[in-house]
């Protein structure tokens, strides 16, 4: 009876391990070996002569007629694919369990480390990002680190490499690559700085820190290979609130105290100040990474906006306000689609989208989980038991992952929202929360502590087995 679950199950099964390990069978009928010759006529693969690849030169046939009734049949009966493989197309491997774990073996993920805070985490962490193997940390105080994400590699075979004692975890925070530096402006009274004023670019020649809030309604791209400011750009005419950057990196969103939400282009070129008369050296070159004059400005709420989404694969932009709703825009056109309003007309603290077009808003004054298709229909609810600071993707888009006031990670499906797993914390306020393409959790604390989520080495894991004990890496 719902379209969507229609849509689900059939993608569940196209995509289930069993359509996997015969897909090859199916390449070798329509594009491979089995469509011609006596592989074909054993698997009962034959169709008429005339729907063959290079059966029948038309452009060559001087009879008007004849080519009429072969263009017909044609046109009436189809033509066989190009054949493509003319051997027996390999069997595709076996899922590696380990790659996905969320989706394969939610129970093999711990909380395995807990970065504890220093004088360089003095306050609650307030955004934490991956960028390559880069950990983007920025904390209350506007104090912004990178450091190391180490990770051992996934070989072809499904295998970890070693790169030192096996008792060491997969995963793991290394060393500062960045260190500690302040960064901004200071914030008005009536800002409640978030992870939604923040947000990582990533370039061709460096990667940037996107950062809002300031008194002077600007927004600022700051180097995370030192730390400097590049740009500061100020168009908005209130406080900018939120900020947005789509997966490629070739566009950022910005949200304001104003109402309006604009967009802009990253240029990905280089530009040369003008000479200064008189003078015989050039100015030293300057880099330009945002466009400062945008290419859409956006209407539609009455209030501030609160969150973003932006997206080159959906070609949308979707603002969250405190007006409580949800407003849709092309991102190639600017064109207004659509809107939607939370169900109590609750202000929208958090927004999540899927590739899928699944949308989930949350709000604090509600304290629940609201699901809805792109196209606007209400699909499911959950109550979020308690404040969320934190609301997440997983990598495969299957999950919703939240932290929060509760101390604890909560995995939901993005299909209905149903709770799959809980993983508890160490007592404290989860603050931010990074999903990691491992499909491992950063979530930065009040207190300023870090805690790692992954997986253990299953080396270790099985010896704890066989000595029926149990063992947790610190």
């Amino acid at each position: 009876g719902s379209p969507e679950e229609f849509i689900r199950r059939n993608r569940e099964a196209l995509e289930s391990e069993y359509v996997s390990s015969n897909l090859h069978h199916w390449i070798d009928l329509v594009f491979g070996y089995k469509q011609r010759g006596k592989p074909a006529v054993e698997a009962a693969n034959i169709f008429y002569y005339l729907t063959y690849e290079g059966a029948v030169d038309l452009e060559t046939m001087e009879d008007d007629l004849q080519r009429a009734a072969i263009e017909d049949q044609i046109a009436n009966f189809g033509q066989t694919p190009i054949q493509i493989f003319r051997k027996k197309h390999p069997r595709r491997g076996p899922p590696i369990p380990i790659a996905h774990p969320l989706y394969f073996a939610p129970d093999s993920i711990s909380l395995t480390s807990v970065v504890c805070n220093t004088n360089q985490y003095s306050s609650a962490l307030l955004y934490v990002s991956l960028m390559d193997s880069s950990i983007v940390i920025v904390n209350e105080d506007l104090n912004l680190s990178v450091k190391m994400w180490l990770t051992t590699q996934l070989q072809s075979g499904g295998n970890f490499t070693f790169s030192g004692s096996q008792q060491d975890p997969f995963f793991g925070v290394g060393s500062d690559i960045l260190s500690p530096r302040k960064i901004g402006i200071p914030v008005p009274e009536n800002v409640e700085l978030g992870a939604q004023c923040f947000a990582t670019m990533q370039t061709p020649s460096e990667n940037f820190l996107i950062s809002c809030g300031n008194w002077e309604n600007s927004f600022q791209v700051i180097s995370l290979s030192d730390g400097r400011l590049v740009q500061s750009i100020r168009q908005h005419k209130d406080v900018v609130s939120c900020v947005a950057v789509t997966s490629d990196g070739n566009i950022l969103a910005t949200g304001s105290y104003d109402t309006t939400v604009m967009v802009w282009e990253v240029f990905r070129g280089k530009t040369t100040e003008k000479r200064i008369r008189n003078s015989q050296s050039e100015l030293p070159r300057k880099n330009y990474v945002i466009i400062e004059t945008p290419c859409h400005i956006l209407c539609g709420h009455d209030d501030i906006i609160t969150c973003l989404y932006v997206s080159h694969e959906l070609d949308v932009i979707i603002s969250g306000s405190k007006d409580g709703t949800c407003v849709f825009h092309t991102l190639r056109e600017g064109r207004y689609v659509r809107s939607l309003r939370h169900p109590s007309g609750s202000p929208i603290t958090k927004l999540v989208v899927s590739q899928r077009g699944q949308i989930v808003i949350y709000a604090d004054d509600d304290l629940s989980l609201h699901l809805y298709s792109i196209n606007g229909k209400y699909l499911a609810a959950s109550e979020s038991n308690g404040r969320l600071n934190a609301v997440q993707l997983s990598r495969c888009g299957e999950f919703l992952v939240c932290a929060g006031d509760q101390g604890q990670i909560v995995v939901r499906s993005m299909d209905t929202l149903e709770v799959v797993k809980k993983y508890q914390g160490v007592g404290k306020v989860m603050t931010s929360l990074a999903v990691t393409p491992e499909e491992c959790f950063l979530a930065g604390t009040k207190d300023g502590s870090l805690l790692v989520y992954s997986i253990e080495n299953p080396q270790i894991r099985k010896t704890s087995h066989n000595k029926n004990t149990k063992s947790k890496l610190t």
